[in-house]
């Protein structure tokens, strides 16, 4: 009985495993769009080219050149502060803070199906 128990148990941790990839894309994609919806517009290329990557852990969401980093942190190359009309300085750190409760909820979720 016990050996079919660890059979198992490593079947579901597989799965587990296996799953994990494609649950946190789902989960990165999610921040994306928060993100992407509170980034500074201009001419709305730096919105078009967020993007959520797979990673060897899983996947990140990424602004590609430091045109993304110099509007994330809200600073000109001056040291003055940037004006946004539309959207906010710092939009992908707070998608990332603000929406971890989403991001655990979406992670939970894909991997709670594939063990039920």
């Amino acid at each position: 009985m016990s050996d079919q128990f660890s059979v198992y148990l490593d079947e579901i941790t597989d799965k587990v495993v296996a799953a994990i990839p494609a649950a946190s894309f789902k989960a990165m994609e999610h921040v994306r769009g928060v993100a992407v919806e509170r980034t500074p517009l201009e001419t709305g290329n730096l919105r078009d080219e967020a993007a959520t990557l797979p990673t060897d852990a899983g996947a990140r969401v990424y602004y590609p050149g430091p045109y993304a980093r110099l509007q994330e942190y809200g600073v000109s190359e001056s040291g003055k502060e940037l004006r946004h009309e539309v959207g906010q300085s710092f939009y992908l750190v707070t998608a990332i803070t603000e929406e971890t409760p989403a991001v655990l909820e979406i992670l939970a979720t894909e991997l709670r199906a594939v063990i039920e």
